[in-house]
């Protein structure tokens, strides 16, 4: 059972005091494992409730990984409920609109959608009231006073500061995290792509022509180093992502106010996307005017710590990347499954195993899946981002699905 905050400090060798910072689906995921566990932790989340901010996007839940992680959750069943497998279909061009991929209805790769804010509830609605301190934002973290590894945490709420010491700080809160900084200098680098997140809301009443293109899945379209991206969600909408492979600086340079939707959308369409099929020009044209603009940044793709005693990072904490191979979410889902069996295993009353050596292991072959991936998804990146993409990306692609199963069929007229 989720414990509540406390100042009592007293620990034993098999119940140690776990606070998991941050309450994304990696951090959601190690709750409910250790609940289902019975080992207390404390879960500290910046945002004041569930429903504080928007949540993003569709996310695609991979078999080996994120669905696992559901598996052992004992969720698996109530996310299937909500999973789109017609979210899977993929069709990729260029920017006149040729079609180097299409790939719809199917099936066959077993990588369903989910809203991120539903996988979210599924998760938050599996957790005992009171298992989130929501509202509590950690200032910094360091090493107690009293040693032997343990970490106190200084936090803030709206109406008060106070510091709790834990036996193991978990470091769940994403690319600028707090816990980071205790076991590595690095700093996450700008990873030469500029976003904005867009979305068009009821599409299929408004705007058929841009939900027929879209369709069920998602569409890429790249060229000259940019990119649209529509994506179909859960609620009917469509997000739209317009990617540019700029200076870190350019969203402040360039001169546009990125909050004036008018001027945001004539500046790309004038600009930018001046010369692109007007399908996709369509995608920015009607976008609503809830605009954001942010630059993606990442780690190096071979990231790594010196294990600490008291201290370890999962999801983004661990191997910030850009959203080229969908594996973020998947990765922090299967880290929080691989870091609650390290912490059972240390927990349990017949094993011998202490819990930093377990925490270590655990780091040895989290670090060794992300390298994979990192170096993945900046791969795609690349070829994405090449003058003459997609082709090269559809390439790739296609040799990746070729090793799990058929590639997918070809538009005609494709080259």
């Amino acid at each position: 059972m989720a414990s509540s905050s406390s100042t009592t400090t007293t620990t034993t060798t098999t119940t140690p005091r776990i606070a998991i910072v941050g309450a994304g689906p990696g951090g959601l995921v190690l709750a409910r494992l250790l609940h289902l566990a019975s080992i207390p932790f404390v879960l500290y989340e910046a945002e004041p409730s569930r429903n504080s901010r928007e949540q993003g996007g569709s996310l695609d839940l991979h078999e080996e990984s994120g669905q696992l992680a559901l598996q052992a959750a004992g969720l698996y069943s109530e996310w299937k409920e909500i999973a789109r497998s017609e979210g899977e279909d993929m069709r990729v061009a260029d920017k006149h609109g040729k079609l180097f991929m299409e790939e719809v209805d199917i099936g066959g790769r077993n990588r369903p959608e989910v809203d991120r804010i539903q996988l979210r509830g599924l998760l938050l609605d599996s957790l005992p009231e009171g298992a989130i301190q929501w509202g509590h934002k950690v200032r910094s973290i360091s090493p107690s006073s009293n040693g032997n590894g343990k970490h106190e945490i200084h936090l803030r709420t709206t109406s008060n500061t106070r510091t709790e010491t834990f036996d193991l700080v978990v470091g769940a809160d994403g690319a600028w995290s707090k816990v980071r900084p205790l076991l590595s200098d690095t700093k996450p680098h700008y990873s030469t792509i500029s976003c904005l997140d867009t979305r068009i809301r009821s599409v299929d009443t408004l705007h058929p022509a841009i939900s027929k293109l879209v369709g069920q899945g998602i569409y890429l379209a790249f060229s000259d180093k940019k990119g649209l991206v529509g994506q179909r969600n859960g609620d009917g909408s469509i997000r739209t992502y317009i990617m540019l492979q700029k200076p870190e600086t350019w969203l402040k340079d360039v001169g546009v106010d990125w909050s004036d939707a008018i001027a945001t959308k004539k500046y790309m369409l004038e600009e930018e996307y001046k010369d692109w099929d007007d399908e996709f020009k369509s995608l920015i044209t009607h976008a609503n005017p809830d605009i954001v603009a942010r630059p993606f940044y990442m780690l190096p793709t071979d990231f790594s710590w010196t294990s600490r005693q008291g201290l370890t990072l999962l999801g983004d904490a661990a191997h910030l990347m850009t959203p080229f191979a969908g594996e973020g979410v998947n990765l922090a889902m299967v880290d929080a499954l691989d870091l609650s069996k390290a912490i059972v295993k240390a927990s349990a009353e017949d094993e011998k195993t202490e819990l930093f050596d377990a925490i270590k292991d655990f780091e040895t072959t989290m670090l060794e899946r992300s390298h994979e991936k990192m170096e993945e998804t900046w791969r795609n990146l690349e070829l994405l981002f090449k003058p003459d993409a997609p082709r090269e990306f559809v390439q790739a692609f296609e040799e990746m699905m070729a090793a799990h199963g058929p590639p997918p069929e070809l538009p005609k007229g494709y080259s």
